[in-house]
């Protein structure tokens, strides 16, 4: 990171200019340039929010040392997933949420003047800051200059950009349309080594075939940065000729498509992958994502039994670890067809069929397939009234925890494993636990899920009688929902809390329903995903 002011100051405000002219490549550039335009300010007169947020810096900047004993982001919140292809990031929420504070912070100090320029051009999570940032009190203003789309960039790329521009704009908030085109002198930052390589080999100056380009393409999917991926994936379809190469541009070109929600578009690629590839792992897993797009996304469970059964056919050729992990992910697949169905049983024969392939097998993708194995199972027994056998299922998990776990695993652990208490009877103990879940997302800065799970201990206090309680947990889960902006989600809870104070009785009761606890945390994380999906609707 670079130690040289770059901010303008002027008697109390400071001004931030930032384009985004020619950034293609530069993922989460309008955070790092916010940083790095208010670093000098913040060293010299707030160096308590360099360590307040020193856990989202060191993932914008993983070349500077910030802080020994700063816990990576990694461990705090939750990546995409690939092989579910899910592409909720809580890692991704983080950092917008924590780059949005701080300056929001440093607003609370001096006034901040901020223009973006050519946000056309912006990567995705650069779009989703700003959005975010324009809905935060503080004293900032904020100006935009969207511009237009390179007529340079790939068509496929701009058909992209143009769709979710009409979209973002919609979601700024009463943030001024700057049409002055005037272009800020942005100083010469450093660039990542995936961010130099994508232009290098972008701009002719080197061969694909000198790095594993693969691999740069699926870390620039996974950071949200989907034209970037998708730019070098064209541009690897017209000038690779080795078909499996080819093949594998053809799979994160379905990814791409399938993260940004098209997926009619990314079952396309898909197919023509399968139609490239002679590779048997790389078939049958093509027919897995086949057939998870099929159900979970399209509705269509005849078309993912197909494509399952097609890619066991294919698995046919492949043995040992291979074998089983990808007839695991095939099952698994199957299971969920069958569960959307409503077919419970089935569902739990293919999910057990699934764990019984893998359960010898550690880490990587093994390792990723049994966690969600083992969690399908505990939520199938659930459906089928079984409390006590979800319980049992769930605490298989209990060797990660003994064993040394992420924070953000122990989090979503703790408060299953509550949930499924209170249900199996065991009510002291699963508060307890839940109480535990919700001191761990407070103590790592998650306050997205602090403020519901501080709403579910609520709502167990409300059930009991317990207004008191009630009342301490909804002030609990409104403070937080304050603190990642959900102003309408902290006013709910604190008309509710308002209630229970003027009416603690069971008449009530008749007038507030907070409804039913839940058992699992599995929510998207607002602000990537619009309407917040806290608020009871």
């Amino acid at each position: 990171m670079h130690k040289e002011p770059s901010a303008l100051v002027t008697h109390d405000e400071i001004r931030l200019g930032i384009s985004f002219e020619d950034k293609l490549f530069h993922s989460f550039y309008g955070l790092k340039e916010c940083w790095w335009q208010l670093q000098d300010v913040i060293e010299r007169h707030y160096p308590e929010l360099k360590q307040q947020f020193s856990a989202e810096l060191q993932f914008l900047f993983p070349e500077t040392s910030l802080n020994k004993h700063t816990k990576p982001l990694e461990a705090l919140a939750a990546g995409s997933s690939e092989r579910r292809l899910s592409k909720e990031s809580e890692q991704i929420f983080r950092l917008v949420w924590g780059i949005s504070k701080l300056i929001q912070l440093v607003s609370y100090h001096r006034p901040l003047q901020i223009r973006f320029y050519n946000v056309a051009e912006a990567d995705r999570v650069s779009l989703q800051f700003i959005s975010y940032l324009s809905s935060q009190k503080g004293n900032i203003d904020l100006q935009v200059h969207v511009g237009e789309v390179p007529t340079s960039w790939d068509e496929e790329c701009k058909l992209l950009r143009d769709e979710l521009l009409q979209m973002w704009k919609k979601n700024l908030h009463e943030t001024e349309e700057n049409e002055e085109r005037k272009k800020p002198v942005n100083k010469n930052r450093s660039l990542s080594s995936d961010e130099k390589t994508a232009l290098s080999w972008f701009q002719n100056r080197e061969s694909m075939h000198a790095y594993d380009m693969e691999e740069i393409i699926q870390r620039f999917v996974m950071g949200g940065n989907y034209e970037a991926a998708l730019t070098l994936i064209q541009r690897g379809i017209h000038t690779v000729c080795d078909k499996e190469r080819l093949a594998t541009l053809w799979m994160k070109k379905g990814l791409v498509y399938a993260f940004c929600g098209n997926y009619s578009k990314a079952i396309v690629c898909y197919k023509h992958l399968f139609s490239l590839s002679t590779s048997p792992q790389k078939r049958t897993a093509t027919c897995m994502y086949l057939a998870l797009l099929s159900s979970k996304r399209l509705d269509q469970e005849d078309e993912a039994q197909s494509w399952i059964e097609k890619g066991l056919q294919e698995a046919v050729m492949l043995e040992g670890k291979e074998a089983d992990i990808e007839k695991g992910w095939l099952y698994n697949v199957r299971a969920l067809s069958a569960f959307r169905e409503k077919n419970y049983r089935e569902a739990l024969q293919y999910s057990q069929a699934a764990l019984k392939r893998i359960m010898n097998h550690q880490a990587g993708d093994a390792l990723h397939l049994k966690i969600n194995v083992i969690s399908n199972l505990s939520v199938l027994f659930e459906k089928m009234g079984l409390s006590e056998k979800a319980l049992t299922t769930w605490q298989k998990f209990e060797q990660f925890i003994t064993h040394g776990t992420t924070a953000a695993f122990s989090k979503t652990y703790y408060f299953r494993l509550g949930a499924l208490q209170v249900a199996s009877g065991q009510q002291k103990e699963g508060i307890a636990y839940i109480t535990r879940a919700y001191e761990i997302a407070k103590r790592i800065d998650d306050v997205f899920h602090a403020a519901f799970i501080a709403q579910e201990l609520a709502i167990y206090a409300y059930n009991d009688d317990d207004f008191a309680q009630t009342v301490h947990w909804l002030e609990h889960s409104a403070s937080m929902a304050l603190e990642f902006g959900d102003e309408a989600f902290a006013s709910l809870q604190e008309r509710r809390t308002k209630l229970v104070q003027q009416n603690e009785s069971m008449i009530m009761k008749q007038e507030l329903d907070l409804g039913s606890p839940i058992t699992k945390i599995g929510r998207p994380f607002y602000p990537i995903h619009i309407p917040n999906p806290l608020i009871q609707q």
